[in-house]
């Protein structure tokens, strides 16, 4: 009977241990609770990352990086999570376009304020996506 349960004990742990080991999957930013309760104070301090280092960029597509109105491309890259995002601006990526510099060229920046510009990024190429189907829409009138 002993024996049973020091298995039973040993597969428990096992147990635990393996699926501990497990990665959960990333949780899409649009779907994260940082983007869906970012504070005013939050939205303006990647904003104004985002207005000294972000749109030389992104803005006009400069060095093969992606504008906010790439629909697809952000909702592709919204889904690897905050995470992976932050760590591609942090220390930097070379992409198929272009390159990411670390930081996004904001060499004083925090750590938070660089996840702060990549959630308004991601805000604000909603509303430019917005904005632009509107336009559209407009022009088919």
């Amino acid at each position: 009977m002993k024996n049973i349960y020091f298995y039973l004990t040993i597969l428990f742990y096992l147990t635990i241990f393996i699926s501990c080991d497990k990665k959960l999957p990333p949780v899409n930013i649009y779907q994260s609770d940082e983007y869906k309760n970012l504070t005013k104070k939050e939205l303006i301090t990647g904003e104004s990352i985002w207005a000294t280092a972000c749109f030389r960029c992104h803005r006009y597509g400069t060095n093969g990086a992606v504008i906010l109105e790439e629909k697809e491309y952000w909702d592709a890259n919204a889904s690897k999570g905050l995470d992976e995002l932050f760590k591609s601006v942090w220390e930097g990526k070379k992409g198929e376009e272009g390159v990411m510099p670390p930081k996004g060229f904001c060499n004083l920046c925090s750590e938070d304020e660089i996840r702060y510009s990549v959630l308004y990024l991601f805000h604000l190429a909603k509303r430019a996506q917005e904005a632009a189907e509107i336009q559209v829409k407009e022009k088919q009138s």
